[in-house]
């Protein structure tokens, strides 16, 4: 009582000095935060760029890029059954794993037993301890499949298949508009139907396996899996349905705690005789040429060494293309608009070679 109250001193400037300070940290705070976005985002634009001409450069998918070459021993003792290996790339196939891989057991398929016996006396004479056995199969004979199957667990002791190398089929090369729904029907159970015949009828014996290695499924899609291009329209079909199924199975069989290494190969114009034996508007109908693209296609011995490389690796997708139609796949992926865009206005053009009336469309034909 009586006491004067004593109030603090303020200093009018220092306080006007601290409220400007307040408002201009904020500003420059969040100038800080979108210089530190600008730069993140940049550096992944690089990493991604270099990464893409990388990939470009090696004509394949990044992660394929790189993978070193498999030990000669990282399928000793496998026993591999691959279909149509009677020629191109699953002859090919066939040779480099009884010529790069020692003691390998083999069931080499198609409908030709004259030529695929020659191609197991060609694995035998390898020296490197491989084992061939030929067994005839007609894959548009979906109903035959589950016997062939049993047959082909029945070659090799222990009853066993450890990897399934899905690649017998053929192309086609004829618009759909004049294409018999016969060939439609033929594509789809050839190229398709039977890769999923012959994984159900093996499902069994993979399940009561008592090794805890994982069966292997190696799938020849295609870039027309990926893209549809023209005159190929019941292959893009058949290839786009590979991608589909066997994606889709491999994660069932994640969630059911069964897996399984299932690599799909996206695989772009190799020097192989597809072109030649693509059907055209029947089943019984072919192109019966090869075409400029196919013959400047990836070499084919490079491309099944890439193949067993990423399947060694369990790796889910290969992408591995010429330059061209590895740069398609990325634009189709990242920027579909466009990439649409550029394929019915130009490129499809020069792949869509076809008969008709004995007379051939213009454009190049190349395999996709």
């Amino acid at each position: 009582k009586g006491r004067k109250r004593a109030y603090p001193i303020i200093d009018t400037d220092e306080i006007a000095i601290n409220r400007i300070m307040k408002k201009t940290a904020t500003p420059r705070r969040t100038t800080h935060i979108l210089a530190s976005i600008g730069a993140a985002f940049l550096l992944f634009v690089g990493v991604c760029l270099c990464k893409f001409i990388l990939a470009l450069k090696h004509e394949s998918n990044f992660a394929a890029a790189f993978l070193a070459v498999p030990p000669r021993d990282a399928f000793d003792g496998k026993v591999f059954w691959i279909t149509g290996a009677s020629s191109g790339y699953g002859k090919a196939l066939t040779l480099h794993l009884c010529s790069s891989f020692d003691n390998v057991k083999l069931i080499l398929s198609s409908r030709r037993k004259d030529a695929l016996e020659e191609v197991a006396t060609e694995c035998r004479g390898r020296g490197t301890g491989a084992e061939a056995k030929v067994l005839t199969i007609d894959l548009a004979d979906l109903p035959s499949i589950p016997s062939k199957a049993e047959e082909a667990l029945s070659i090799y002791d222990g009853g066993a298949i450890d990897a399934l190398v899905n690649n017998g089929g053929l192309s086609t090369r004829s618009m759909a508009r004049n294409a018999d729904f016969s060939v439609d029907t033929y594509i789809t159970n050839v190229d398709f139907l039977s890769y999923v015949a012959l994984t159900k009828a093996l499902i069994p014996s993979w399940e009561s396996r008592s090794t805890s290695a994982k069966p292997m499924i190696i799938n020849t899609s295609s870039v027309s899996g990926k893209i549809g291009v023209p005159v190929r329209t019941a292959y893009c079909g058949a290839k786009f349905a590979i991608l589909g199924w066997f994606d889709a199975f491999r994660i069932e069989q994640d969630v059911m705690g069964r897996p399984m290494d299932i690599l799909n190969v996206v695989l772009g114009s190799t020097r192989t005789n597809v072109a030649q034996n693509a059907i055209t508007e029947s089943p019984d109908e072919t192109f019966g040429e090869s075409d400029e693209n196919i013959e400047n296609g990836l070499d084919v011995e490079h491309v099944v060494g890439r193949v067993l490389a990423s399947a060694y690796a369990g790796q889910r997708e290969l992408w591995i293309a010429p330059k061209k139609e590895l740069l398609f796949l990325y634009l189709n992926q990242y920027i579909p608009e466009l990439a649409y865009q550029i394929m019915s206005k130009t490129v499809a053009k020069q792949y869509a070679v076809h008969k008709e009336s004995g007379a051939h469309a213009e454009g190049k034909d190349g395999e996709l």
